[in-house]
């Protein structure tokens, strides 16, 4: 409209190839994200903020228990993955993730169903970038 030109998505998304079977044809028929180690602890360290913050402002029964129980792994696994893993190690993470936060994390269920990937080369983040988004990794190149 009037000359813009559209925005791509600076998410990648990939659909599994015919052969796959299981719950991995099923998460990629659903476009999951394909995501690399950096974003991976982004959206882990994601989770564990939004939890603490609901907890600290409505808490109640579901955050405090996720807090009790929950809480404690998404720090241990930020921490595991502030140092360099195989993608095995983070497909690991990526589904125990997965199922520890199933019972309480109902309000962004999508956010765990990843697809692990090698490191995506990405663009080097600005100051802009920064103070807008935070630790969010940037966008591939």
């Amino acid at each position: 409209m009037f000359g813009a030109i559209a925005r791509r998505a600076t998410r990648r998304l990939r659909t599994a190839p015919a052969d796959s079977a299981g719950a991995d044809h099923d998460r990629a028929t659903k476009r999951s994200c394909m995501v690399d180690q950096a974003e991976l602890r982004w959206r882990i360290r994601r989770d564990l903020t939004s939890l603490l913050v609901e907890n600290a402002i409505a808490g109640n029964g579901i955050s405090r228990e996720a807090e009790r129980h929950l809480v404690p792994w998404l720090k241990l696994a930020c921490e595991t993955l502030d140092s360099p893993m195989s993608i095995d190690g983070l497909e690991d993470v990526a589904a125990q993730w997965r199922e520890r936060r199933r019972p309480y994390m109902l309000a962004a269920a999508d956010r765990a169903d990843v697809i692990i990937v090698d490191p995506i080369p990405r663009q080097r983040a600005t100051l802009w970038w920064k103070l807008v988004h935070g630790d969010e990794p940037p966008p591939p190149l």
